[in-house]
């Protein structure tokens, strides 16, 4: 029908298709479209089974989500990528779609607590066997099984900041034919590739340094094609993909993740060098930490943008978090602001007082995320917390 012959409510809402242009504009549009019109059943069903190229329904994918899935692809030297609607969303995906009944998991017990709580509840009622062992190579080399499938490690561990060798590690894993899964959400594609060093698969939480401004959710997943394949097939079934604005605002994120992330890092250099001289402070970029040799060898010429440190007890935190005014109790991190939370009541609440115990999280620990801010100002505000 022509317009010109349109009727008023329908004009309303079928309004007018927009103009061709032959200029481009040079941010990425946001596509909240959830369904696409499709010309005739042939193309239907072609589409809808994978045979042509094109969008079909948001759940399956959409433009916002696939830049960013190629872009961080290319940052982490990736095959592919698949873009979810949160860290622990990717989380899921990625053991449910590489796992199966019997198989069995060596995790490093020094990792996110959601991502500890999902491996340890949810993993034995699909029949997975799992084995937290401390993120040494010597440990996780003693505790592999005949039927041990994957290794799972952060390149940077939560919440105190360790710098496992992961070299060691992925030899060990291909030795003994298992796939080695990596949270890469704290050292990012800025400090360390581990698929590059051999693993198979990269994890993010896309919410944290790659959307960096505290507005986005998303997780990711990085890795050879076939399995990004397989992993979005299942991404499917369970509705986890992004939102086309959620993947527009990490994407917006990404594009400035290294001047973030270089001038972060040497912010919390800064900051744990102060606080060493007063508390106990967990970072590897301070000589006499544990992993600092090998933070040397492996990461891209900084140290991260995360410390912990311990005052001794929830009394000495409880002061401490009340007498901040500019850097805020959140819970999460990765902002462009300085953040701090306390684990034993975040992060790792999930896990029992006996498991935090274990993976060393107290009372008294403070985790810190380094923003970008004028390094003075922070000084001078954990100067007068403390």
């Amino acid at each position: 029908m022509k317009e010109a012959l349109m009727r008023l409510s329908t004009r309303a809402v079928h309004g007018v298709h927009p103009q061709p242009s032959v200029t481009e504009p040079i941010a990425p549009p946001i596509s909240v479209a959830s369904v696409y019109a499709h010309p005739d059943l042939d193309v239907l069903e072609a589409v809808a089974a994978g045979r042509r190229p094109a969008w079909h329904y948001r759940r399956y994918g959409h433009p916002n989500g696939r830049l960013l899935e190629e872009t961080v692809a290319a940052l982490e030297g990736g095959e592919d990528a698949l873009a979810c609607a949160s860290g622990q969303s990717a989380s899921l995906v990625l053991f449910w779609s590489a796992l199966a009944k019997g198989d069995h998991v060596v995790s490093a017990q020094e990792i996110y607590g959601g991502t500890y709580s999902l491996l340890d509840r949810q993993g034995p009622r699909l029949g997975i066997e799992v084995s937290f062992v401390p993120c040494e190579p010597e440990a996780i080399e003693r505790a592999l099984r005949p039927n041990t499938r994957a290794i799972f490690f952060e390149t940077i561990t939560n919440p105190l900041i360790r710098v496992p060798d992961a070299k060691r590690i992925i030899g060990i894993a291909k030795k003994a034919g298992a796939a080695v899964f990596v949270d890469n959400t704290f050292a990012t594609p800025v400090l360390a590739r581990p698929l590059l060093w051999g693993a198979d698969v990269v994890l993010h939480s896309g919410t944290k340094f790659l959307g960096g401004h505290g507005d986005a959710m998303s997780g990711l997943l990085v890795g050879k094609r076939e399995f990004v394949r397989r992993a979005r097939k299942l991404a499917v079934s369970l509705g986890a993909a992004v939102s086309p604005f959620d993947a527009w605002l990490t994407l917006r994120g990404v594009r400035t993740l290294s001047l973030r992330v270089r001038r972060a890092s040497a912010n919390a250099h800064r900051l744990a060098a102060f606080l060493s001289r007063k508390v106990r402070v967990h970072y590897p970029g301070l000589p006499r930490d544990p992993s600092h040799q090998v933070a040397e060898d492996l990461l891209n010429g900084a140290y991260g943008a995360m410390l912990s440190f311990d005052l001794g007890g929830w009394a000495a935190a409880k002061r401490f978090v009340k007498a901040c005014r500019l850097v805020r109790l959140v819970p999460s991190l990765g902002d462009v602001a300085t953040t701090m939370t306390h684990p034993a009541r975040c992060s790792h609440a999930y896990l029992t007082p006996e498991e935090r115990r274990r993976v060393g999280v107290g009372e008294g620990l403070i985790r810190v995320s380094t923003g970008v801010e004028d390094i003075e100002d922070i000084l001078e505000e954990f100067r007068r917390a403390l």
